[in-house]
């Protein structure tokens, strides 16, 4: 499992939400399935400086661009910007340079600091490979079928927010190291094929995590908990 090592570390170190950055200037809502974190998107674009000076268009090439949301393969406005759109769906972002190319720009066609303006079509979406679950659903899934692992530091977890059944294996420590026997501990109480469910203070750490051993590793039934155990004190959830 060391390939999925340094995929993990640099996901984590530089997660940060940068939706509330991105502008959604105009948008025409899709009737299909729905963009999510590490959902696979086919896309078409045109994109644009501020002056409307295209510098690219997928339209003109006659090819979709393919790429997987939450992994840091497009520049990081596309990450959130793309975040709640539907298939067959379009949306025009305004993305701040920090968030394109910042400082230094891109070649030729883009100069340093330059804000974007995309236009994006969305031609085919592929939900992630694992499921997302939530706190209703986990009350469900807590028998001996399912195997929960709590990822969260010391830090996170106190007396209160213990939940029943679950196997601690701590993934990364308070300042954002991953620790290198996470694995070790895992296979020590998991079999390949039997059903686990990871679960984070937030959930966003373990969509990481789940989407990981289902791209890397090829795990299947992986799961996550969708707000994680915040999410799980906003129901009254019963912990230890």
């Amino acid at each position: 499992m060391s390939k999925i090592f340094l995929f993990l570390l640099f996901l984590f170190t530089s997660y940060k939400s940068f939706s509330n950055e991105i502008k959604i200037l105009n948008e025409t809502i899709g009737n299909g399935l729905e963009v999510k974190n590490h959902s696979k998107v086919s896309v078409h674009y045109i994109g644009k400086l501020e002056d409307n000076t295209v510098f690219d268009n997928s339209y003109d090439r006659g090819q979709f661009f393919d790429f997987q949301i939450g992994v840091r393969k497009v520049i990081l406005g596309w990450e959130t910007g793309l975040l709640g759109m539907k298939e067959g769906g379009k949306r025009t972002i305004f993305i701040p340079y920090q968030l394109a190319y910042g400082e230094s720009g891109a070649g030729n066609l883009i100069p340093p600091k330059s804000n974007l303006i995309f236009d994006i079509e969305v031609i085919k979406v592929i939900p992630p490979g694992y499921k997302e679950i939530d706190g209703y659903q986990l009350k469900l899934a807590m028998t001996d079928e399912f195997k929960i692992i709590d990822i969260r530091n010391e830090d996170q977890i106190s007396n209160t927010n213990k939940i029943p059944g679950a196997i601690q294996i701590t993934a990364f420590d308070r300042n954002g190291n991953f620790f290198p026997n996470f694995f070790d501990k895992y296979k020590e109480n998991v079999q390949i094929g039997e059903k686990v469910i990871f679960i984070s203070q937030n959930g966003d750490i373990s969509s990481i995590l789940a989407n990981g051993f289902v791209e890397q590793l090829n795990q299947s039934n992986i799961y996550h908990l969708k707000d994680g155990v915040s999410g799980l004190e906003k129901i009254n959830f019963d912990f230890e």
